[in-house]
């Protein structure tokens, strides 16, 4: 049986007199406000990691991601790895007006109702194990699916339920002290700041995961090379050992990459910075 929590009802003034969202969340809050204090689920899913639906059953928390919803940014390191605009939030069904408004309510109710959102988060969790207990499928969980929060203060409460992440935040996978949670650090090309934390996860021998500018189709200019895992097929990561995975970029156009594969500064890794990427991985 689903376990949906009431919401205390956000009202109109309280969107208006709200600091912890933007403007534009606000105009959303008021043109969706029936819409938004209607109960909802928290985990959605994706077709990429239910790839991997016969070892695991995995639940995905999509939030709106960095400045989109909150006046205090989601992913602390997006500006320094350049990942707004190629965000995983636009691309696939999470890229339609369903998905989008979907990630924007759990957002907002995130930050106006918390106990809600915390309580029904960990009841939903409860209710995928028991659900793994009778189809005998370990349930698996994203927290972080489009935002790079720390929510230890859930992981903390549910200690026999497994947990992943990537993250961008190269101090969260060095500092993780958490059994049940796996963090694979994702790097960047995109500024100093970025190459210098990669560099670092190498050194550290951390798990890397690298989005290369590329489809893998042949009229892209970039191909990824040969000796990378492919993270592509299937989001497992807490299988993997401290490998260097490619992963290919989502929801752009053939001009679109063939655009960005000249730029050297690029949260991906491209034909102007392919050199570059090859040296600093070669480090040990």
């Amino acid at each position: 049986m689903e376990v949906l929590f009431m919401i205390n009802q956000i009202t109109l003034a309280e969107i208006n007199g709200s600091t912890l969202i933007n403007d534009k969340a606000k105009k959303w809050a008021q043109n969706n406000l029936d819409y938004l204090n209607k109960k909802m689920k928290l985990f959605g899913s994706s077709q990429k990691v239910e790839k991997g639906a016969d070892k695991f059953t995995t639940y995905i928390l999509y939030l709106q991601p960095a400045d989109k919803v909150a006046i205090s940014t989601l992913c602390l390191f997006a500006e320094a790895a350049g990942c707004k605009e190629p965000c995983l939030i636009s691309s696939g069904q999470l890229g339609m007006t369903t998905g989008q408004n979907a990630a924007t309510k759990r957002t907002v109710l995130m930050l106006l109702r918390p106990e809600w959102f915390e309580a029904q988060l960990l009841s939903e969790i409860d209710k995928a194990e028991r659900k793994a207990a009778i189809d005998g499928i370990p349930a698996l969980f994203r927290l972080n699916g489009t935002s790079d929060l720390n929510f230890d203060y859930i992981i903390k409460q549910r200690p026999h339920s497994l947990f992943y992440d990537y993250t961008k935040l190269l101090s969260r996978v060095s500092k993780n002290t958490l059994d049940n949670y796996d963090l694979t650090f994702s790097g960047s090309m995109y500024s100093t700041q970025s190459r210098a934390a990669l560099i670092k996860a190498v050194q550290r021998k951390h798990r890397i995961a690298i989005a290369f500018n590329t489809k893998g189709i042949s009229r892209d200019s970039l191909s990824v090379p040969v000796g990378f895992a492919n993270f592509d097929n299937t989001d497992l990561r807490h299988l993997d050992g401290p490998v260097i995975g490619a992963l290919k970029r989502k929801g752009s156009s053939i001009a679109e990459r063939d655009a960005d594969n000249q730029k050297s500064s690029s949260f991906f890794v491209t034909s102007a910075n392919l050199k570059e990427f090859k040296n600093i991985i070669a480090i040990s």
